[in-house]
């Protein structure tokens, strides 16, 4: 065995290691329990199985909603042509700039009735929280997916039912189960936003259990039932996506055809869609959230707003540059050589700690950084540090760019490697190069995303909340607690001005998938 493939070997020893720490210290800490049996029965007398269906529930009626908003408006935007298209996919993104508990907070205090406090009223706001995720899912997806496919079926006599059994359920396949797979997640690693509603969630009673019994065994107990379906649906994850992807390679976004041009009445039929999902999303929160702030910004303590937001930005930058640095040699060094069914799937292991619920991955590091473990040694002092919030963020997050990055680099032909070697360039900048095109604006993407998911992240922060630190979003838990959504107005504008540029980052790159290189080479000239 060469150096390099003994190097590609360790580097992906470790990946697994860093991926799969959390859920094998807890599974390590409920092994006693495990083996000495009757745990089984314990459990299902407890509430924790009907917190189960609960978030089940909330789970698959969020689905719903996020795919209704999100999928359906990508496919719009990315096949058809029409007036309003680009304010189309601006309105898709913008729930990105609320977390759940967030809309949970501003619901609850401006409608009396009992809906907006039930099961639903949180299904329906985990599925607009996520349906941007959809949307940017469907989005890839449907760029890469030229007409011609579509147009050969026709000529060969397909009907238009039969063209979407054929044609299109399958190339949207894999994008539906992706956008299945966060919409659960969230709905069901959620604590804030039930907590806020009063909905008994599998999350809530986790934290619960913890706080009751303050046992490790307890919490690892309850968090095995969620890692073993959180393993299972990355296995299947990482096999679809080298196995039957692999086997049945997309085309890039350069090979699709242009856009066809749609009907009036159906682009304004999606423009009005858009604009409603908007509302409830968007739009209603944010004038109710501007006008608390309004009328209390003389009551606004502004001399902790720097120091808050230099906080949550430097939390939230170290994250992403944390993930960054992964990302980027992770795509170095595991395709330094030829293609390697070990080397694309070892990074799907992070999925592991997006599966798990934040409170759970938080509550592993708790135990991890507590006195007398091993970790308390290793750590020392920075155990009650915002390390521990950086590097559990890293973690949970790290799909958000990783999965990109590593579709991006399946879709780089090793022969460019090749020719740069050619003409003379070593094998580090070879790489650079031919990576440069599709890396980084997979990367850029995937870390503005980051940036967004942990500037919004409470249970973490809550959770491993070190001596000092605070957030906004700290103080907009801490505010609405109390039904105080006005004083925590000012924290959410606040977070949403961190956010913003980022958002507009990821809305540039999603209006510039399926541009023909050469029309983008022209449109950056005019500019």
């Amino acid at each position: 065995m060469s150096a390099s493939s003994l190097a590609r070997l360790a580097f992906a020893l470790a990946l697994a290691a860093c991926a799969l720490l959390p859920a094998g210290y807890l599974l390590l800490t409920a092994l006693p329990i495990l083996l000495d049996g009757g745990w089984l029965a314990h459990f299902a007398s407890t509430s924790l199985p009907h917190q189960a269906r609960t978030s089940l529930w909330v789970a698959m009626e969020a689905s719903a909603v996020a795919f209704a908003v999100g999928a359906v408006t990508a496919v719009m935007v990315s096949r058809f042509e029409f007036r309003g298209r680009h304010l189309v996919s601006l309105l898709a993104l913008l729930p990105l700039l609320f977390a759940p508990y967030v809309t949970a907070s501003t619901w609850t205090v401006s409608f009396s009735s009992a809906f907006f406090e039930g099961r639903h009223a949180l299904a329906i706001q985990h599925g607009l929280t996520c349906s941007p995720y959809v949307f940017i899912v469907f989005r890839v997806a449907a760029a890469r997916i030229p007409n011609s496919f579509s147009e050969l079926a026709a000529g060969l006599g397909l009907g238009p039912w039969q063209r979407l059994r054929r044609v299109h359920l399958p190339a949207y396949a894999v994008p539906a189960t992706a956008g299945l797979m966060i919409v659960f997640a969230q709905a069901i690693g959620d604590y804030a936003a039930a907590e806020r509603l009063g909905i008994d969630t599998l999350s809530v009673g986790v934290l619960n259990l913890w706080l009751a019994s303050q046992s490790s065994s307890v919490a690892a107990i309850v968090s095995v039932v969620m890692i073993v379906p959180s393993v299972l649906l990355v296995g299947v994850a990482a096999w679809a996506s080298t196995s039957i992807i692999s086997r049945n390679p997309v085309p890039p976004a350069s090979a699709a055809a242009s856009r066809k041009p749609l009907a009036a009445t159906w682009a304004r039929a999606i423009m009005a869609w858009s604009a409603l999902c908007s509302l409830a999303g968007f739009w209603i929160p944010e004038a109710l959230t501007v006008r608390w702030a309004w009328l209390t910004w003389d009551k606004t303590r502004f001399a902790a707003i720097p120091g808050d937001m230099i906080n949550a930005a430097g939390t939230s930058l170290c994250t992403a540059l944390v993930v960054a640095v992964i990302c980027a040699v992770t795509a170095l060094l595991l395709r330094s050589g030829g293609r390697s069914t070990l080397a694309e799937r070892v990074p799907w292991l992070f999925l592991t700690n997006y599966f798990l619920p934040s409170l759970v991955l938080a509550l592993a590091f708790v135990m991890m950084s507590r006195d007398g473990s091993l970790g308390a040694h290793w750590l020392g002092s920075w155990r009650d540090s915002r390390l521990l919030i950086v590097v559990s963020e890293a973690l949970r997050f790290l799909p958000f760019a990783m999965l990109p990055v590593l579709d991006a680099l399946r879709r780089t032909p090793h022969a460019t490697i090749e020719a740069a070697r050619a003409f003379g360039a070593g094998p580090v900048r070879a790489r650079l190069v031919a990576f440069a095109g599709h890396l980084w604006p997979a990367l850029l993407l995937g870390c503005a995303l980051v940036f967004m998911e942990s500037l919004k992240e409470l249970d973490m922060s809550l959770t491993l909340q070190p001596f000092g630190y605070s957030s906004p979003a700290l103080k907009i838990y801490a505010f609405s607690r109390h039904q105080n959504m006005d004083r925590a107005a000012v924290w959410v504008l606040i977070s949403q001005a961190l956010m913003l540029l980022p958002l507009l980052l990821c809305w540039w790159r999603m209006d510039r998938l399926g541009v023909p290189r050469s029309e983008a080479g022209a449109r950056t000239a005019a500019a």
